[in-house]
C-alpha cells in the first residue's frame, strides 16, 4: 500500500511540476461527470411532475437537465482536452527520467544482473501505461465521482436499490485476485520476453544475418522464437482465463439480486405504494448500480498496474540512489601519479556466478609505466580492466590510486582522467569526424585534434578510404552513408581512445582483435613510446591482450590465470623463469614458425 501510494504521488508531482495549469483544468472533467449524473434524477422529477400535473416540477426538472448537458459536457471537453495534453507530457517526463537514470547509474554490474534486466523487461512492457499513469488517475477520480454519486441517488430513490449495489461488491472483492494473478503472469513472462526479443532481433538484424544463413539456422531460430513467444503469452492466457471466469460467475449474482430488486419494487408500484418516479429512477440506475461494480474493479486493477509500472520507476531511482551511494567519492584524482595504481587483495563475484571473476589480485602499476595484462581467455583480464575504471564495484579490496581508495574519489573526475580503446567498441554511425571526436566531447569539432589522434591509431589509411573524408557518412543504413569493415572500424574505435591528450591511466583492451598480429605488435610499440615520451605525467599504460608476441616492449607483463595473478615481471624475467606465462608464450610462438 506504501509503494502504491508513493508512486501515485509520483504521478501526481510530476503532473503538477510539468504544467500546474494544465492539471488543474483536469479536475472539471471530474465536476462535468457529476452534473452528468443528475440527468436520471431530473428526468424522474419530470415524469412525477407529468404524473401530478405538477409544471412548476417539470420545468426545474427540464432546466436542471439542459444546464446539467450543456455545463457538464462543457466542464468536460475543457477537462479532456486538459489531460491529453497534459498525459503526453507526462509520459515525456517519464520517458526522460528512465533514460536519465538509466545513464546516470555509474557502474555496469546491473547490466549483468538477471534480476535487473527482467526489472527493466517490466519496464519496457508497460512503459505506455507511464505516459497514461495520469490518465488512469484521472479516470480513478471521475470513477470515484460516478460510483459516489450513483449510490447516493440508489439510497435516496429506493433503499432496496442498495441490495444490487451490495451484490457489486463479489466483483470488487475479486480484484485482489486478479491484480496477484496479473503481477504473477508479468514476472513469469519477464524472462521469457526478453529472450523472444533477443531472438526477434537475430531474424531482423544484418550483423547474425550471415550465420543465420550460412549454417541454415533460420528453422531452428524461428522454432526457439515460437516456443519462446509462446512462454512468453502463456501466462497472460492463463491470466485472462482465470479472470474471465471470475467476471461471469459475479456478473450471475449481480443481476441475480437486480432482477429480484426490481421485481420487488415494480410490485410495490402496481400496489400503488411507490411511485412511478422510483420505478423509472431505479429501472435507469440498474445498468449504473452495475457499471459501478465493474468500474470499482477495472479502477483498482488499473491503479494497481499503474502503481506496479511507476513503481519500477521508483525501483530504478532507488536503484540509481544506492549505487551512488556506494560510490559517495568527492576527492579529485592527482594531476600527476607519482606512485602509480595498487591493487590490494581485489576481487569480484559476478551475479550468481559460482566462483571469483578476480580472486585477491595484489601488485602495483608502478608510476609512467606501460604494463602488459595478458592470459587466456576468461582469466579475468576485462573484469580488471572494470575495476580500474570503476565501471564494477570490487567484491573485496581497494584500487589505490597514489595510496588513495579509488572508492573515495569521484568517479566522473576519474574518468575524466583516462582513455581507452576496448575490445567490444561501439560503431557510432556519425560522420567520421564525429565518430572519432567524441572521444574528447570538449574536442568533438576540432579537426586538428582528430587527424592527430587518427595518426596515433594508425587509421590514417581509413580515412584515405572515405569518399568526404571526415564528413563522410558512416553506416549504410543512413543516406550516402559507407560501410566499413570490422578492422576498419576497429581502427576508429581505438583513434578515437587517442583523442583524449595526457590521461593518467590509458587502456587498450584487446583494442586490435580484428587486426593481424604484426600489425597489433607495431600499434603497441607506438603506444609504448608514447606513453614513456609522456613520462613526466605519471601515466599508466594498460596494454590487455592474449597475444603474448606483443607484450615485449612493456616495463611489466602480470600474468593471470583463472582470476588470479600467477606471475608478474618483465617479459625477459618471465621467460626465464619458465612458468606459465613461458609456456603459453611458446605455445602461440610455434603457430608463427
Amino acid at each position: 500500500m506504501i509503494k502504491a501510494a508513493k508512486a501515485i504521488w509520483l504521478v501526481i508531482g510530476t503532473s503538477v511540476r510539468v504544467s500546474p495549469w494544465q492539471a488543474a483544468q483536469c479536475l472539471l472533467e471530474s465536476a462535468g461527470k457529476l452534473l452528468n449524473l443528475l440527468q436520471p434524477l431530473y428526468l424522474a422529477w419530470f415524469v412525477d411532475g407529468a404524473v401530478h400535473h405538477d409544471e412548476t416540477r417539470m420545468v426545474v426538472a427540464i432546466t436542471g437537465f439542459v444546464l446539467s448537458i450543456a455545463f457538464g459536457w462543457g466542464f468536460m471537453i475543457v477537462g479532456t482536452n486538459a489531460r491529453i495534453r497534459l498525459r503526453e507530457r507526462v509520459g515525456f517526463a517519464f520517458d526522460t527520467r528512465i533514460a536519465e537514470l538509466s545513464s546516470r547509474i555509474a557502474t555496469l554490474d546491473h547490466l549483468e544482473s538477471p534480476r535487473y534486466l527482467d526489472q527493466l523487461q517490466g519496464l519496457r512492457e508497460q512503459q505506455g501505461a507511464i505516459g497514461n499513469a495520469l490518465n488512469t488517475l484521472l479516470n480513478t477520480l471521475n470513477n470515484i465521482t460516478f460510483v459516489t454519486g450513483t449510490i447516493v441517488l440508489a439510497g435516496t430513490a429506493d433503499w432496496r436499490l442498495l441490495l444490487i449495489a451490495v451484490a457489486g461488491v463479489p466483483a470488487v472483492v475479486s480484484s485482489r485476485w486478479t491484480i496477484r494473478w496479473q503481477a504473477a503472469s508479468e514476472k513469469e513472462a519477464a524472462e521469457p520476453g526478453r529472450l523472444s526479443a533477443h531472438l526477434l532481433e537475430l531474424g531482423l538484424a544484418a550483423t547474425p544475418g550471415a550465420e543465420l544463413r550460412v549454417f541454415g539456422l533460420a528453422p531452428a531460430i524461428r522454432a526457439r522464437l515460437t516456443d519462446a513467444v509462446g512462454d512468453w503469452r502463456a501466462p497472460r492466457v492463463w491470466f485472462a482465463r482465470r479472470s474471465t471466469v471470475v467476471e461471469v460467475i459475479t456478473a450471475v449474482i449481480f443481476y441475480g439480486v437486480a432482477a429480484g430488486v426490481l421485481a420487488a419494487i415494480l410490485r410495490d408500484a402496481i400496489a400503488g405504494t411507490v411511485a412511478v418516479s422510483v420505478v423509472v429512477l431505479s429501472v435507469m440506475l440498474v445498468n449504473r448500480l452495475q457499471q459501478t461494480s465493474d468500474i470499482l474493479r477495472w479502477t483498482i486493477r488499473n491503479i494497481s498496474q499503474t502503481a506496479r509500472t511507476v513503481g519500477r520507476v521508483q525501483w530504478l531511482q532507488d536503484y540509481a540512489d544506492e549505487v551512488a551511494a556506494q560510490h559517495p567519492g568527492q576527492a579529485k584524482p592527482p594531476t600527476t601519479m607519482k606512485q602509480g595504481i595498487s591493487l590490494r587483495h581485489l576481487s569480484y563475484h559476478y551475479p550468481d556466478a559460482e566462483h571469483n571473476s578476480l580472486d585477491d589480485a595484489t601488485i602495483d602499476l608502478p608510476a609512467g609505466a606501460v604494463v602488459a595484462l595478458v592470459g587466456e581467455n576468461g582469466a579475468g583480464k576485462s573484469t580488471l580492466v572494470k575495476l580500474l575504471t570503476g565501471l564494477y564495484k570490487p567484491t573485496d579490496g581497494q584500487v589505490l590510486i597514489d595510496g588513495v581508495d579509488l572508492a573515495t574519489i569521484d568517479l566522473d573526475a576519474w574518468r575524466a582522467r583516462m582513455s581507452g580503446a576496448f575490445q567490444d567498441y561501439v560503431k557510432f554511425e556519425f560522420l567520421a569526424r564525429d565518430t572519432v571526436g567524441v572521444g574528447e566531447p570538449a574536442a568533438v569539432a576540432d579537426s586538428a585534434r582528430v587527424h592527430t589522434a587518427l595518426r596515433a591509431g594508425a587509421a590514417e589509411d581509413v580515412l584515405t578510404a572515405l569518399p568526404s573524408g571526415l564528413d563522410t557518412q558512416l553506416g549504410s543504413g543512413w543516406p550516402e552513408g559507407v560501410e566499413l569493415s570490422g578492422g576498419q572500424w576497429q581502427r576508429l574505435a581505438i583513434a578515437r581512445g587517442m583523442m583524449r591528450e595526457r590521461p593518467l591511466l590509458l587502456v587498450l583492451d584487446e583494442p586490435t582483435a580484428a587486426l593481424d598480429a604484426a600489425t597489433e605488435h607495431a600499434l603497441f610499440e607506438r603506444y609504448a613510446a608514447a606513453a614513456r615520451a609522456a613520462g613526466d605525467l605519471g601515466a599508466v599504460t594498460l596494454l590487455v591482450t592474449h597475444r603474448f608476441s606483443t607484450v615485449a616492449a612493456a616495463d611489466l607483463v602480470v600474468v593471470l590465470n583463472r582470476g588470479r595473478i600467477e606471475e608478474s615481471g618483465t617479459h625477459a624475467d618471465l621467460i626465464a623463469a619458465g612458468g606459465h606465462y613461458a609456456e603459453l608464450y611458446e605455445l602461440q610462438a610455434r603457430g608463427y614458425r
